[in-house]
């Protein structure tokens, strides 16, 4: 490397400094006179990867200044044009066949390492799409017609139905809808269709990506096959054969002690039949990618989420790229054999995404439901039109915006935390989680003011002075924990809920949901709950606040919604969607006007190219 590079960071403002090394490290491990353009291009792309990009997209950065600071007197960086750049790295020949670790492709640049993951990933992903499933239409249809008694055709489309039957045609498919819209309901329905059509007990695994998420989808699955079972009683045996219990992928890979890599990869595949994932908008591009190089080919996956929702924390926007658009139209033959089998007629385009179906109806937030019109109306990108409903709420939202924070804090704590701390001897370890489970301050920033870390000290500043914290330190009965790391030797992992409480012995433990903890180590108790030594527990942090982007997976009967005295870039329309939808019966907001209609405008975007891999159109 020109020994003139050393001295760029100095010329840099806003610069991380795992960006400029590892753009020095891989500069130096590659034979280039004329370096210079590269090594910015690189920390560019590593920037792009810690904002979540899978690949730095040249025509984001071209012709534009970065790096720069007047007032500092940094002067930064002038990317070159586009066809002045393309043509740089063009000549480089940063190709699959060369070995680099940079790969250059259709104007983006990539890691090899990530590269790996999308093209594997869509190359699975194209093989389960291009494989024909052997359906015999007419029995089918006879399901259907016992799965959805009293559809009527000649009303408008019934997109359960049309998602079960959709997905009955493909051995990959996925299906999206906001809150409310029954995704886990219909695929409830699809799992039985799949096992009437079955000649044998079908190997079923259901996952989400984290404990919580999993929790849920068991909660939502149990619920979905009584509902079923009371509809439809002669399917006693069919719904026997759905299983309650989910796992997080990690649990279904099967983790390697201190190894990024799992028990089952391409070598050694998953036995199973359907592999159902939900909450997909919160995995990540490397763990989807380790997850379908698993999948045996002749297995059928099922992908359930909201496209709506944020992307996962680290690289990847997996969910936005295979539903990039609410779809209710297929090709001419989709459309027609989903016609034959559901009665509906449906719009014909020139489609590439007949896997995906789109729920349309919330029986959640329906049409005059204050949550789901605000939902809507930021989603949407109504800025002032969202803050406008939120002044005017009555029975669902309300908004303070000028009230002193601390009293409105205490306020809900009064309502929601006390009683976890009021003579917790008459409390059992359900009705302690029934409480932590119905209301939670959900914060868009972690740090500073109106922060997790900010509420969390508040709470228990003023659970300590009521007296009702009376134990010094951090280990006190009742405290809401999250597991913020992944423990494979207890088997809890990042994301994971639990309290610490009191047990029978009047020891304190930790204690997790079952699905949260199933290893082999921890006492399990009416098979509910598993607890946990203090001395085993992993990281974990208080949870009377959580981030946004840690109640993914979650639903709380109230939620408390708190924005940051100022703007920030982390700030968009897709995190308030987020944690909005949080809530199922009550929501309250603290945020200025200014903070919310900048947030509503700010949308999340997330460059890769799985979607053009997916589709054929990146070759």
């Amino acid at each position: 490397m020109n020994n003139s590079l050393y001295g760029l960071r100095q010329q840099l403002a806003d610069i991380q400094a795992i960006d400029f090394f590892l753009a020095r490290q891989l500069i130096n491990s590659l034979d280039i006179i004329d370096s210079e353009l590269l090594f910015y291009s690189v920390m560019a792309l590593s920037e792009a990867l810690r904002e979540g990009h899978s690949c730095l997209l040249l025509s984001e950065y071209a012709g534009r200044q970065r790096w720069a600071d007047s007032a500092e007197l940094k002067t930064g960086y002038q990317f070159p044009d586009l066809d002045s750049w393309h043509d740089y790295l063009s000549s480089l020949k940063l190709t699959e066949e060369e070995g680099h670790p940079l790969v250059y492709e259709c104007q983006r640049l990539y890691l090899r390492r990530y590269w790996t993951f999308e093209t594997e990933l869509a190359e699975k992903i194209n093989t389960f799409i291009e494989s024909e499933t052997e359906l015999d239409i007419n029995t089918a249809q006879r399901v259907l017609e016992q799965l959805f008694a009293g559809a009527d055709s000649h009303s408008e489309p019934d997109w359960q139905m049309i998602a079960v039957a959709n997905s009955l045609l493909h051995t990959f498919s996925l299906i999206t809808g906001g809150p409310g819209t029954g995704k886990t309901y219909t695929v409830t329905k699809l799992l039985s269709a799949l096992q009437i059509l079955s000649d044998r007990q079908l190997r079923i695994a259901m996952v989400a990506p984290t404990g919580k998420a999993a929790q849920r989808l068991n909660e939502s699955i149990h619920a979905a096959k009584v509902y079923l079972l009371k509809e439809n009683p002669e399917l006693d045996v069919t719904l026997d054969a759905i299983p309650d219990s989910a796992s997080t992928v990690h649990r279904l890979l099967g983790y390697l002690s201190g190894s990024h890599n799992f028990k089952y990869d391409n070598n050694r595949l998953l036995p199973y039949d359907v592999i159902l994932v939900d909450e997909i908008s919160m995995i990540d591009l490397p763990l989807m990618a380790r997850l379908f190089r698993a999948v045996n080919s002749c297995c059928r996956v099922i992908l359930l989420g909201d496209a709506d929702q944020l992307p996962s924390v680290a690289a990847g926007s997996i969910l936005s790229d295979l539903a990039p658009c609410k779809l209710t139209s297929y090709s001419q033959k989709n459309a027609t054999l989903i016609s034959k089998l559901t009665g509906f007629e449906l719009n014909t385009n020139d489609s590439l995404y007949d896997y995906l179906t789109v729920l349309q109806k919330s029986r959640r937030f329906d049409s005059c439901g204050e949550i789901g019109q605000l939902a809507g109306r930021v989603i949407d990108g109504g800025s002032l039109s969202s803050w406008q409903l939120l002044e005017q709420g009555q029975k669902q939202i309300a908004l303070n915006s000028a009230d002193s924070f601390e009293l409105w804090l205490k306020n809900l704590l009064d309502i929601y935390y006390k009683p976890l701390f009021t003579d917790q001897s008459l409390l059992s370890v359900d009705e302690a989680f029934s409480l932590l489970n119905k209301f939670c301050f959900l914060c868009a920033v972690r740090q500073n003011e109106h922060s997790v870390t900010h509420i969390n000290t508040l709470t228990e500043q003023y659970l300590k002075s009521q007296g009702l914290i009376t134990i010094t330190g951090e280990y006190y009965p009742g405290r809401p924990v999250m597991v913020v790391e992944n423990h494979y030797a207890s088997d809890l992992f990042n994301g994971d809920v639990g309290l610490l409480w009191l047990n029978e012995q009047g020891k304190l433990q930790a204690v997790f949901p079952q699905s949260m903890a199933a290893g082999k180590h921890e006492q399990a108790v009416n098979n509910k709950y598993r607890w946990l030594s203090i001395g085993r527990l992993p990281r974990v942090e208080t949870v009377y606040a959580m981030t946004i982007h840690k109640s993914q997976g979650s639903e709380f009967t109230h939620v408390a919604l708190v924005l940051p005295e100022k703007d920030s870039p982390v700030l968009s329309r897709e995190l308030l969607y987020t944690g909005i939808t949080r809530a199922k019966e009550r929501l309250d907001v603290y945020s200025h006007q200014s903070v919310w209609e900048n947030t509503v405008r700010r949308r999340v975007q997330r460059f890769s190219g799985l979607a053009l891999r997916v589709t054929r159109e990146l070759k």
